[in-house]
């Protein structure tokens, strides 16, 4: 059995991989790394990290349960990587992961938006080259930041209401930080096809993916787990 453990800045997700399908999502704790120790089966770990610290500690901790060391996603792993970014060890292995899914699964230009605690826009071009993107706060960073540098503003969750004009100070910095992201997302889209001069697939994923999704006005397709399907895929270039 073949499992991807994505360690991200908010939680740690567990993914089950049938190949290169997630057939099951689990929430990554002891308790389920013990239940897997004691499967009759073999399993092997898959680790796509954006947070060195709780790699290590994840890796001891696989170890520690008598089975055998994953391997840990880096960018040497990906060596036939076509890439016009400056450096790119500097590139976060989930914005990697995203990029290896989009060049095994498209064949065209195409932008992968992963929203989560950062939203990351990856653009790879019809030849399979990766072309670099952008970073900005995602919507549950840009509440506790608004909450944590201010005297007065609350700290929010996102809500699925249909504003645009906020009637309160909650509503206000909904309207601002939701639509602001759509907002950014459509202006992206737009320039980038403007850019290549033709279409571009794009492709939706990580945690706000379907709420985004309501907010935006052009073609998406919605896969919410590129990061542990290009994990996946990156592994077999090992092998």
């Amino acid at each position: 059995m073949t499992y991807v453990i994505d360690i991200g800045n908010t939680s740690v997700k567990l993914y089950k991989m049938n190949e290169s399908t997630v057939v099951q999502t689990l929430k990554f704790d002891e308790k389920a790394l013990k239940t897997l120790s004691e499967s009759k089966f073999n399993v092997e770990f898959i680790i796509a990290s954006v947070v060195p610290k709780k790699t290590e500690e994840i890796v001891e901790l696989i170890e520690k349960h008598g089975m055998n060391k994953p391997l840990v996603i880096t960018h040497k792993h990906y060596k036939d990587l076509k890439s016009k970014y400056l450096n790119i060890s500097e590139l976060g292995i989930d914005r990697l992961c995203n990029v290896a899914y989009a060049i095994k699964n498209f064949k065209k230009n195409t932008v992968v938006i992963d929203l989560g605690s950062a939203v990351t826009f990856d653009i790879i071009n019809g030849r399979g080259e990766f072309e670099g993107g952008m970073i900005l706060p995602g919507i549950r960073t840009q509440f506790k930041s608004l909450s944590k540098h201010t005297a007065l503003l609350p700290d929010l969750i996102q809500h699925d209401d249909d504003l645009f004009i906020g009637r309160s100070t909650e509503e206000c910095i909904r309207s601002g930080v939701q639509n602001g992201i759509a907002g950014i997302c459509n202006d992206f889209i737009k320039e980038i096809a403007n850019r290549f001069t033709t279409r571009i697939q794009v492709i939706l994923s990580g945690g706000d993916a379907e709420f985004i999704s309501k907010l935006v006005d052009f073609d998406f397709k919605i896969e919410k787990n590129t990061v542990p399907i290009g994990a996946y895929l990156i592994s077999r270039m090992v092998k």
